[in-house]
């Protein structure tokens, strides 16, 4: 194989990784959103058995609850969530409280798929360079 046939065999295989890559991290985990009231309507019903709430300091704040039923969804609280809060303590919700201040952590995660990728095509654009055989 010749190297412009190698060099056009990399670039659609780096082609194809990434669109793998972005399908799989745009088809992720994400599970459906809730506004505010439907949210507060399936704590009144009792269909909630577990909320995860991030703490924002200034704004809205994020919560990602799991229905009795297995499912799960995510809504956004206000930022007095008092009232919430009380329904939730009142129908026995498990609620756990997390502070968004690690959220830098979770981006680092999400942006892991691209950055192996730029590592990847940053090694093989090294190796083309030091090797002449493969010019």
């Amino acid at each position: 194989m010749n190297t412009r046939a190698k060099k056009i065999v990399f670039w659609v295989v780096l082609v194809v990784v990434a669109a793998l890559l972005w399908a799989v991290v745009r088809n992720g985990h994400n599970p459906p959103k809730a506004t505010y009231s439907q949210f507060l309507e399936q704590v009144q019903a009792g269909q909630i058995g577990k909320a995860t709430i991030e703490a924002e300091q200034t704004g809205a704040n994020p919560v990602t609850y799991s229905l009795k039923d297995g499912s799960q969804a995510r809504s956004v609280l206000p930022q007095d969530y008092r009232d919430a809060l009380e329904a939730m303590r009142q129908k026995m919700v498990d609620i756990e409280i997390q502070d968004a201040s690690s959220q830098w952590i979770r981006v680092l995660l999400n942006a892991s798929p691209f950055l192996v990728l730029v590592g990847f095509w940053l090694f093989m654009m090294n190796r083309m360079k030091s090797n002449p055989a493969a010019k």
